[in-house]
């Protein structure tokens, strides 16, 4: 029983784990879409800022889970 107590421990905190990296995620891409769109608005540069800021915030995703995932 205390094995199955063990498992199912380490289960939910992977699960923890990777649910809160997806949020985070998330968070990253619409913050950079949210500021391509604004100093596109701001500057003129309609779409230039938000396709290059939108592709910078998903590499910079990508790079936490990267980093994230070998802790």
């Amino acid at each position: 029983m205390p094995q199955q107590n063990d498992d199912l421990k380490n289960n939910l905190n992977n699960y923890a784990k990777y649910s809160g990296l997806a949020f985070e995620m998330l968070g990253i891409i619409v913050l950079g879409v949210w500021g391509g769109i604004k100093l596109d608005a701001c500057l003129n540069s309609k779409p230039l800022l938000t396709i290059v800021l939108s592709l910078g915030a998903v590499a910079a995703a990508m790079y936490l889970v990267v980093v994230k995932t070998r802790e």
